[in-house]
């Protein structure tokens, strides 16, 4: 299924190729600081290297290992990021010389930096072959998703040339094919979570659409669900039997009752999620659970998760050089979130 978007402008043509020049992005850490601990904390930044690629340059030339990572950082880019090493290692990486890698800062600190340990990213990224009518276009739209924000697709990076093959990650997810590179059968794995939770999501922004404009659906509500589902804040629909993140506390919030959830929902301080396939993972109920049930795998071998649903991105500024015909934008998404799904629903068109 492709990945639907709540956009129902006409796609806006515009040439777009990641590139070091065109797209530029920078890790926001978390707060880190100090003078002691075991670890050198090291902000790097690279130019077009993958995070593994320059993982892989630092484990051979350098023999320096157990290095920790916050996220993955495409190769066709120029980037920063920050990994920790144990602090034997800081001798070793004096001797540091790449043409497409440099190290800009180093701390010591007492723990190892983990997948996921950031805030986020912020990205500047340039479109050409822009048009006057085509930036005014995608400034409306801009304001619309930095208003309402937009569906958290796992963007098509996530899906290179090895995760094409969708039965291979299935077998792989359900343990039954084995890798010699570890850390690909991981990826590959991952990508079939991916798989499902796009799918799930998409059928979601399906329902929220007809929701919205009054059309006849196929599931059940009593009057009272279904005029508070159209008057719900968001572009998402909340179902019964959803599960929410309460950004504040961290915890899943079962949603038995619409209303109650509805001054959370509008503050984005509870936000809907999806499935990421898993034994442990928590399961939707109810309605949102029927749906969720279609987009699930019970053999996936990973403990599983859930993921934001709806991601709302910040900061966001554009420039339109008519002459040169580039749209330039730079704006910030929390960690785990697409630059090029914001592309996707700024042109409502698939660009990978």
């Amino acid at each position: 299924m492709r990945r639907i978007h709540h956009q129902r402008h006409r796609a806006i043509p515009f040439f777009f190729r990641q590139s070091t020049e065109d797209f530029i992005v920078d890790e926001v850490p978390l707060e880190r600081s100090g003078e002691r601990g075991s670890y050198l904390i090291i902000k790097i930044a690279k130019e077009n290297l993958s995070t593994m690629e320059m993982l892989k340059i630092m484990e051979e030339d350098l023999h320096c290992y157990n290095i920790g990572y916050a996220g993955l950082k495409d190769k066709a880019s120029t980037s920063t990021q920050y990994i920790s090493v144990p602090l034997k290692f800081s001798k070793p990486l004096k001797h540091l010389y790449h043409p497409q890698i440099k190290i800009v800062e180093s701390f010591r600190h007492h723990e190892k930096i983990g997948m996921g340990d950031l805030k986020g990213n912020r990205f500047f990224i340039r479109l050409k072959d822009v048009t006057s009518e085509g930036a005014l276009a995608m400034e409306g739209v801009l304001d619309e998703i930095m208003r309402y924000g937009m569906p958290n697709y796992f963007g098509y990076q996530r899906f290179g040339r090895e995760s094409g093959n969708l039965e291979v990650t299935k077998e792989i997810a359900h343990g039954e094919r084995l890798m010699r590179d570890r850390k690909m059968q991981k990826l590959l794995g991952h990508a079939y979570q991916s798989y499902l939770f796009n799918d799930w999501l998409a059928e979601r922004v399906q329902l929220s659409r007809k929701i919205a404009d009054d059309v006849t659906l196929e599931h059940d509500f009593t009057p009272e669900q279904l005029q508070q589902l159209r008057d719900q804040p968001g572009l998402f629909r909340v179902l019964p039997g959803d599960i929410m993140l309460d950004k504040k506390t961290k915890k899943w919030v079962n949603v038995t009752d619409l209303q109650a959830i509805r001054k959370g929902y509008k503050e984005h301080k509870l936000i809907p999620t999806g499935l990421l396939a898993g034994r442990k993972a928590w399961r939707a109920k109810a309605l949102a659970g029927t749906i969720e049930a279609k987009h699930d795998d019970m053999m996936v071998v990973a403990s599983g998760d859930r993921r934001e649903a709806w991601v709302y991105p910040k900061e966001i500024r554009s420039t339109y050089k008519k002459k040169e015909g580039f749209f330039e934008l730079s704006f910030f998404l929390p960690k785990g979130a697409y630059a090029t799904v914001l592309l996707e629903n700024l042109a409502n068109r698939e660009l990978g």
